[in-house]
């Protein structure tokens, strides 16, 4: 197995792995290091395997390393939060093929931002596991779980719902989808896809369109997820930052 971890996930699912006792040819960590994880991986990792087992991104661009690769045989791919897009060669090193643990209820949200598009949308949030093939989040899935919202949630919550919920049903179905259970192919007409391009467009007000209270309120709440930038409007050349707060009344009377 080679294992690409970024992140907390990526910690959590080397963690699963290395308490499962499961066979890991090489890890590979993301040189930006987002959320400052790496180091805990490495950690966790070197309990049992040695140094020369991990390796970054930039060398899955190493022609000389897939090679190496495909010499020992991998069965299996993970991408456990993964930021990047695995292509060329590499998508048909693991004999099993890639398994990506992706932020969203496929085949709802593929792309960018599910975290915001199924508030916005008002499609279903979710976390699924699909094999990578080579369109975006297009792949067979193999398991799936939705997430339970509500008017309080934010694309941070969501987001932050989205990491924990992945880690669990990866563990959950990690020994069934080994066992090569049934896929489910999806169908290119149904859910929805999503450019990095759109969040930019959807999140400038415009102080002149009509909106119903339901999908500005979406739209505001979507865009909450500090250190990012909220969602906006301009005013005589003045950029204005836009937030909300929505929360449950317990009204007692």
């Amino acid at each position: 197995m080679i294992v690409l971890a970024a992140d907390y996930v990526g910690y959590e699912i080397i963690d699963f792995l290395i308490k499962s006792n499961e066979q890991i040819d090489y890890l590979v960590l993301d040189e930006k290091n987002r959320g400052n994880y790496n180091e805990k991986i490495i950690l966790t990792f070197t309990s049992k395997y040695n140094k020369e087992k991990i390796i970054y991104n930039d060398q899955l661009s190493d022609s000389k390393f897939v090679d190496v690769l495909e010499n020992i045989h991998v069965d299996m791919g993970l991408l456990a939060w993964w930021p990047y897009i695995i292509k060329g060669k590499l998508l048909s090193i693991p004999k099993n093929g890639w398994i990506n643990l992706h932020p969203s209820y496929l085949p709802f949200n593929r792309g960018k931002h599910p975290n915001f598009w199924c508030l916005v949308d008002e499609t279903p949030c979710g976390v699924s596991l699909q094999l990578i093939d080579e369109g975006i989040d297009t792949g067979d899935i193999l398991a799936r779980k939705k997430i339970v919202t509500s008017w309080e949630d934010t694309g941070k919550t969501i987001y932050e719902k989205s990491r924990l919920a992945i880690i669990e049903l990866f563990k959950d179905k990690f020994q069934t989808i080994k066992q090569h259970q049934q896929k489910i192919k999806q169908n290119p007409d149904e859910g929805s896809f999503h450019k990095s391009s759109e969040i930019e467009e959807i999140c400038r007000i415009n102080l002149d369109e009509m909106y119903s209270a339901r999908k500005l309120f979406n739209i505001i709440r979507g865009k909450i997820f500090y250190p990012y930038p909220t969602a906006y409007f301009i005013s005589n050349g003045i950029k204005y930052s836009v937030t909300i707060k929505i929360e449950k009344i317990n009204n007692d009377c």
